[in-house]
């Protein structure tokens, strides 16, 4: 005798035939605990029982819940009349033999039904089932808690019912149970069902790789729905026919809130006329910013990027504008710092990012801007006209820009000394104008601008790096400053120079530095005696001093 001989098996009544698309979830066998207690309470009212068996079937209840002996109890089931007290004992006995020795007493189809559907163990469900003709609920029983995953596996090949598969697809623990369930199922209405109900990852791919799982009104409503996850909505989406469903694709990319789905939508869409309906009014931040990744058309793009509310979606748009002329009008009128700066990698004008360079307000942009400039330098030169004019616009980021980081950026970039004099003499930073000066090299250059100059520092940190002696006497001599003209007779050795500014010149401070680089005894002596100023007579005389030790 086989494992299955003993259930009542009739294989030509079939409560769901595959492919069977109308079908009432809510109308599957279900009863619950209140319904049982309000049959059962119907019932007893009816009971035709004497007083005297009832007595007699309490009094063999009480013996079968707490006798001792097994035997004893059991017997006093066989003893039993009573139908409800029968079930009392087979809905959740802990005794084996109890329960489902209570159970093969029980004639009434009613309480045979409410115990296969809500008897505590499976057993006793199994027994109910079996006899009330039910041979693949059975199965269904064993394939979900049999203790053999042989058995488990070989009921579950038996069932042909695919409501009842569902079941056990969505209740078994053993997952090769409900993966071989899955494959008894065809109806796409109830694959659907599983897919909703269902957490496996496994059975959520064995169903979108059916074939058969492709009815386009079913895969449109899973597409379409948020009771189901998103990624077997998107499983969902892709199944779907194009060309049939272009409307409902359409739908879902213009109303879907979900990234994912409202992404693998508007992927399917085609026509670029639906995109731009999206793209333009679509309430969905999403389905815009995935609609506008795919349109080509400058002006509809030029219309995204001025007036698209998602800072997102307008830089979207930008990426694909090749008209320099729209870039920069939609830059000028972005209040958006972030945007702005998108939009400076689709401009390539020198002229264009000069001018950004020098007049924006914030230092990201500003500095995007420049730096696009010096990276791409190479595409901007081409002989040595062209370096001149390339610098000569730093230049005037340098003397101009509103950011002195910019100004010094840009001096970083240029190597003209006639443009860095000029820099320097014209910065409104102050900084900008001292980094010019420490890049120039020429000396001849340094001494100009320390003789002409306005500014100290920028005299002295010139005069600093002068090493050449005769422009530094020339400087001593013919300069404007006296702060330049005594660094640079600091520096110098010529007696008869130094002498004859000990002695002539008018202005006492350089008279005084010429003393202290003067050899002559005599001279010093002199000058400490006969010089109008005592400062100037003090370091003459100790310079003496020094030189007569």
């Amino acid at each position: 005798m086989g494992l299955f001989d003993f259930i009542k098996k009739d294989k030509n009544e079939k409560k769901n035939k595959k492919g069977d698309k109308s079908i009432d979830f809510n109308s599957i066998d279900n009863i619950s605990p209140d319904d049982l207690k309000l049959a059962k309470e119907k019932r007893l009212k009816n009971d035709s029982r004497t007083q005297e068996e009832k007595l007699k079937d309490e009094t063999f209840r009480s013996i079968a819940m707490n006798h001792s002996n097994r035997n004893n109890r059991i017997a006093a089931v066989m003893e039993m009349k009573s139908q409800d007290v029968l079930e009392d004992l087979a809905i959740d006995n802990k005794d084996r033999y109890v329960r489902t020795i209570s159970t093969s007493r029980i004639t009434d189809p009613n309480i045979l039904k409410e115990l296969a559907y809500n008897a505590k163990y499976t057993d006793v469900r199994q027994i109910a089932f079996d006899r009330l003709g039910m041979s693949e609920n059975v199965f269904a029983e064993i394939a979900q808690f049999d203790k053999k995953g042989k058995n488990r596996l070989s009921a579950v090949r038996e069932i042909e019912d695919e409501l009842i598969l569902m079941d056990v697809c969505l209740n078994a623990k053993d997952q090769k149970v409900r993966m071989t369930a899955i494959e008894g199922i065809e109806n796409n209405q109830i694959l659907a069902e599983i897919l909703k109900n269902s957490s496996d990852n496994k059975i959520f791919n064995k169903i979108i790789s059916k074939e058969s799982f492709s009815d386009e009104e079913i895969l449109s409503d899973i597409a379409k729905s948020n009771e189901y996850d998103k990624y077997i909505r998107v499983e969902a989406l892709n199944k779907l026919d194009n060309d049939s469903n272009n409307e409902t694709i359409k739908e879902i990319a213009f109303n879907e809130t979900d990234e994912h789905v409202c992404s693998a939508a508007i992927e399917k869409l085609d026509s670029e006329t639906d995109l731009i309906e999206i793209a333009l009014n679509s309430s969905y931040s999403s389905s815009r910013l995935k609609a506008t990744e795919k349109i080509k058309d400058e002006d509809v793009l030029k219309e995204i990027a001025l007036n698209d509310e998602d800072k997102f979606v307008r830089i979207e748009a930008l990426k694909d504008i090749k008209n320099e002329n729209i870039i920069k009008e939609i830059y000028l009128q972005e209040k958006d710092n972030f945007v702005r700066s998108e939009a400076i990698k689709n401009i390539d004008s020198l002229v264009n990012l000069i001018d950004i360079s020098i007049k924006e307000d914030d230092l990201i942009v500003a500095k995007n801007a420049l730096n696009k400039v010096i990276s791409n330098k190479e595409n901007y030169i081409e002989n040595e006209d062209d370096s001149y004019d390339f610098e000569n616009l730093l230049k005037n980021v340098a003397i101009e820009s509103n950011h002195e980081e910019i100004s010094k950026l840009a001096i970083n970039n240029i190597a003209n000394e006639n443009l860095l004099i000029e820099i320097s003499e014209e910065s409104k930073y102050h900084d900008s104008q001292l980094e010019a000066v420490s890049k120039i090299k020429s000396e001849n250059v340094l001494a100009e601008i320390v003789k002409g100059n306005k500014d100290s520092n920028i005299r002295m940190n010139a005069i600093r790096r002068i090493n050449d002696k005769k422009l530094l006497e020339d400087i001593s001599i013919n300069g404007k400053y006296n702060d330049a003209r005594i660094e640079a007779i600091s520096k110098i050795k010529n007696q008869e120079i130094l002498v004859d500014l000990a002695y002539n010149d008018e202005d006492s401070k350089i008279r005084e530095s010429a003393c202290k680089n003067i050899q002559t005894v005599s001279v010093l002596d002199d000058i400490a005696i006969n010089d109008e100023d005592k400062y100037v007579r003090e370091v003459a005389e100790n310079r003496s001093k020094l030189l007569k030790k």
